[in-house]
């Protein structure tokens, strides 16, 4: 089980810093290194600008989320085993 656990918290953390940091990637992939007539880099920037403000407004969901479970988990009583006859 800690093993699993593991895996799971490198596969969140690794698809987190990727959601959060490949976004700069693409933008500058995007911005054309010479002078042309059309250049998509302003229609890019606002587009990964509005992807990572979603990404964090999820995240903070899925935390909140988190912790009303946590708390609902943990308030259940204890199931007390039956004394042997």
């Amino acid at each position: 089980m800690k093993i699993f656990l593991t895996i799971l918290f490198g596969f969140f953390l690794g698809a987190t810093l990727t959601a959060l940091f490949s976004p700069s990637v693409v933008s500058w992939y995007f911005d054309p290194p010479t002078s042309i007539g059309v250049s998509c880099k302003e229609a890019v920037v606002w587009g990964i600008n509005a992807y990572q403000k979603m990404v964090m407004v999820g995240g903070f969901i899925g935390l909140l989320g988190g912790i009303a479970l946590a708390v609902l988990i943990g308030r259940r009583k204890p199931v007390t085993p039956l004394p042997p006859r």
